[in-house]
Protein backbone atom coordinates (compact mmCIF):
# COMPACT_ATOMS: atom_id res chain seq x y z
CA UNK A 1 0.00 0.00 0.00
CA UNK A 2 1.38 3.44 -0.84
CA UNK A 3 2.04 5.75 2.11
CA UNK A 4 2.13 9.56 2.18
CA UNK A 5 3.95 11.48 4.89
CA UNK A 6 1.87 14.43 6.12
CA UNK A 7 3.86 16.83 8.29
CA UNK A 8 1.40 18.34 10.79
CA UNK A 9 2.01 21.45 12.85
CA UNK A 10 -0.26 23.29 15.30
CA UNK A 11 -1.29 25.99 12.84
CA UNK A 12 -4.51 26.91 10.99
CA UNK A 13 -3.22 25.65 7.61
CA UNK A 14 -3.20 22.11 8.96
CA UNK A 15 -6.91 21.83 8.05
CA UNK A 16 -6.21 22.62 4.40
CA UNK A 17 -3.15 20.36 4.42
CA UNK A 18 -5.22 17.43 5.70
CA UNK A 19 -7.99 18.14 3.15
CA UNK A 20 -5.48 18.01 0.28
CA UNK A 21 -3.80 14.88 1.67
CA UNK A 22 -7.20 13.21 2.20
CA UNK A 23 -8.14 13.77 -1.44
CA UNK A 24 -4.83 12.19 -2.43
CA UNK A 25 -5.42 9.21 -0.12
CA UNK A 26 -8.91 8.59 -1.46
CA UNK A 27 -7.74 8.79 -5.07
CA UNK A 28 -4.64 6.65 -4.66
CA UNK A 29 -5.60 4.27 -1.85
CA UNK A 30 -2.65 5.53 0.17
CA UNK A 31 -2.35 5.51 3.93
CA UNK A 32 -1.55 8.89 5.48
CA UNK A 33 1.26 8.94 8.02
CA UNK A 34 0.66 12.01 10.19
CA UNK A 35 4.09 13.11 11.34
CA UNK A 36 4.95 15.76 13.92
CA UNK A 37 8.52 16.75 14.76
CA UNK A 38 9.41 18.44 18.01
CA UNK A 39 12.64 19.93 19.26
CA UNK A 40 11.59 21.27 22.64
CA UNK A 41 7.86 20.44 22.59
CA UNK A 42 6.19 22.90 24.87
CA UNK A 43 2.97 21.02 25.61
CA UNK A 44 1.14 24.11 26.86
CA UNK A 45 1.66 26.04 23.63
CA UNK A 46 0.53 23.09 21.50
CA UNK A 47 -2.47 22.59 23.81
CA UNK A 48 -3.64 26.17 23.18
CA UNK A 49 -3.21 25.87 19.40
CA UNK A 50 -5.01 22.52 19.35
CA UNK A 51 -7.91 24.03 21.30
CA UNK A 52 -8.11 26.82 18.70
CA UNK A 53 -8.04 24.32 15.81
CA UNK A 54 -10.43 21.64 17.06
CA UNK A 55 -11.88 22.60 20.40
CA UNK A 56 -9.96 19.78 22.09
CA UNK A 57 -8.38 20.62 25.43
CA UNK A 58 -5.46 18.27 26.00
CA UNK A 59 -2.45 18.33 28.25
CA UNK A 60 0.19 16.91 25.91
CA UNK A 61 3.16 15.01 27.25
CA UNK A 62 6.61 16.13 26.26
CA UNK A 63 8.78 14.60 23.59
CA UNK A 64 7.86 11.98 21.03
CA UNK A 65 4.82 10.70 22.94
CA UNK A 66 3.33 14.18 22.93
CA UNK A 67 4.10 14.59 19.22
CA UNK A 68 2.29 11.32 18.46
CA UNK A 69 -0.67 12.29 20.66
CA UNK A 70 -0.95 15.60 18.83
CA UNK A 71 -0.84 13.95 15.38
CA UNK A 72 -3.40 11.33 16.45
CA UNK A 73 -5.79 13.94 17.80
CA UNK A 74 -5.59 15.87 14.53
CA UNK A 75 -6.30 12.72 12.55
CA UNK A 76 -9.29 11.74 14.65
CA UNK A 77 -10.74 15.25 14.65
CA UNK A 78 -10.01 16.43 11.11
CA UNK A 79 -9.92 13.34 8.87
CA UNK A 80 -13.00 11.56 7.59
CA UNK A 81 -13.61 7.98 8.68
CA UNK A 82 -12.78 6.64 5.21
CA UNK A 83 -9.17 7.88 5.37
CA UNK A 84 -6.65 5.36 6.68
CA UNK A 85 -3.98 7.01 8.82
CA UNK A 86 -1.20 6.23 11.27
CA UNK A 87 0.89 8.56 13.43
CA UNK A 88 4.57 9.01 14.18
CA UNK A 89 6.45 11.54 16.22
CA UNK A 90 10.09 12.50 16.12
CA UNK A 91 12.53 14.60 18.07
CA UNK A 92 15.16 16.73 16.37
CA UNK A 93 15.71 19.10 13.49
CA UNK A 94 12.51 19.19 11.41
CA UNK A 95 13.82 18.95 7.85
CA UNK A 96 16.31 16.19 8.67
CA UNK A 97 13.67 14.13 10.49
CA UNK A 98 11.21 14.53 7.60
CA UNK A 99 13.79 13.37 5.05
CA UNK A 100 14.71 10.41 7.26
CA UNK A 101 11.04 9.48 7.76
CA UNK A 102 10.39 9.40 4.00
CA UNK A 103 12.99 6.65 3.70
CA UNK A 104 12.26 4.89 6.99
CA UNK A 105 8.53 4.54 6.30
CA UNK A 106 8.87 4.07 2.52
CA UNK A 107 6.69 7.07 1.72
CA UNK A 108 5.74 7.80 -1.88
CA UNK A 109 4.60 11.40 -1.35
CA UNK A 110 5.13 14.22 1.17
CA UNK A 111 2.65 16.90 2.21
CA UNK A 112 3.77 19.93 4.20
CA UNK A 113 3.05 23.60 4.66
CA UNK A 114 5.14 26.42 3.25
CA UNK A 115 5.05 30.10 3.93
CA UNK A 116 5.20 33.36 2.09
CA UNK A 117 7.88 35.71 3.27
CA UNK A 118 7.68 38.79 1.06
CA UNK A 119 5.07 41.52 1.43
CA UNK A 120 4.48 41.44 -2.34
CA UNK A 121 3.05 37.93 -2.04
CA UNK A 122 5.88 36.14 -3.87
CA UNK A 123 6.17 32.64 -2.49
CA UNK A 124 9.56 31.97 -0.96
CA UNK A 125 10.13 28.52 0.43
CA UNK A 126 11.11 28.39 4.07
CA UNK A 127 14.22 26.55 5.10
CA UNK A 128 12.39 23.34 6.02
CA UNK A 129 10.32 23.16 2.85
CA UNK A 130 13.33 23.97 0.68
CA UNK A 131 15.53 21.34 2.32
CA UNK A 132 12.82 18.67 1.99
CA UNK A 133 12.19 19.55 -1.67
CA UNK A 134 15.90 19.28 -2.46
CA UNK A 135 16.50 16.11 -0.43
CA UNK A 136 13.74 13.64 -1.25
CA UNK A 137 13.12 11.70 -4.44
CA UNK A 138 9.33 11.62 -4.13
CA UNK A 139 6.68 14.21 -5.05
CA UNK A 140 6.16 16.97 -2.48
CA UNK A 141 2.94 18.96 -2.14
CA UNK A 142 3.23 22.32 -0.38
CA UNK A 143 0.18 24.05 1.03
CA UNK A 144 1.05 27.73 1.07
CA UNK A 145 -0.50 30.38 3.31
Amino acid sequence: MPRALVVVEPEPRVRELLDVASDFARGSGAQLLLFHVTDTFDGSAVRERMRELTGIDHNYRSGIEGAEEFAGDLGRELLADDVDFAVEGAFGETAQRIVAAVEEFDCTHVFLTGRRRSPTGKAVFGDTAQEVLLSVDVPVTLVME
